[in-house]
């Protein structure tokens, strides 16, 4: 179990999430919705730890993980809005750089590499992919360590269909196989294929809603 107790956020004394509660238990997911600015980056942003919340906790299997590295490189796999990659290296260094952080030895995994379509571009610097390809480097990295929990930021934005179809496919094992997943999207086939709940987020504070919400801009 994913669990999350009243974890909140202000920037500059402004409150931009009020605090926020919810379980995950294995094999289920949680869709992230509303407009901009309403917190939805954000609160993916402390589950992820990129940022420490104001207050409240986060436990998995019963364990305080707040500020727990290993849990984050081994357990917690993390695809933000905006990707982290850095221009000057190759696919292939980005990930084996990202695969030695996590603790993990030994060649990338075909499986990952096969199915986000990176094994021609594995000698590709960053600063030459499309937006696209970018986006498809920045999802094997989140998936690397094989976590339990994934968390994703608008995971499927610049991606061609066939990639789309391709994680969207991949999430739905994920689930069946017991993993846990955040998932923040517009699309709401996506939500209603995926998420087991839905919740709104509107000037930082959170409600469970329904699918259909997701109609909100983000």
């Amino acid at each position: 179990m994913f669990e999350v107790k009243e974890i909140s956020k202000s920037y500059e004394g402004r409150q931009v999430l009020f605090p926020v509660s919810f379980c995950l238990d294995e094999g289920q997911s949680i869709g992230i919705v509303g407009p901009n600015g309403s917190g939805k980056s954000t609160l993916l942003r402390l589950l992820a730890q990129v940022k420490r919340p104001d207050s409240g906790r986060m436990f998995f299997r019963g364990k305080d993980v707040l500020g727990d590295r290993q849990f984050l490189r081994r357990h917690l796999g993390y695809v933000p809005q905006a990707d982290q990659l850095s221009p000057g290296l190759t696919v292939g260094q980005q990930l084996e750089l990202w695969q030695a952080a996590c603790g993990l030895r030994g060649p990338l995994p075909e499986e990952i590499t096969a199915r986000m379509g990176l094994e021609p571009l594995l000698r590709r610097r960053i600063q030459t992919l499309s937006g696209g390809m970018r986006q498809r480097v920045s999802i094997a990295m989140g998936l690397l360590a094989q976590p339990e929990i994934l968390v994703m930021d608008e995971a499927t934005t610049g991606l061609d269909l066939a990639y789309r179809q391709v994680l969207l496919d991949w999430m739905e094992l994920f689930l069946h196989q017991g993993g846990m997943l955040v998932w923040c999207t517009h699309h709401t086939e996506e939500l209603e294929r995926l998420c087991d709940r839905c919740l709104c987020l509107e000037e930082g504070h959170a409600r469970w809603g329904s699918m259909e919400e997701e109609h909100m801009e983000i």
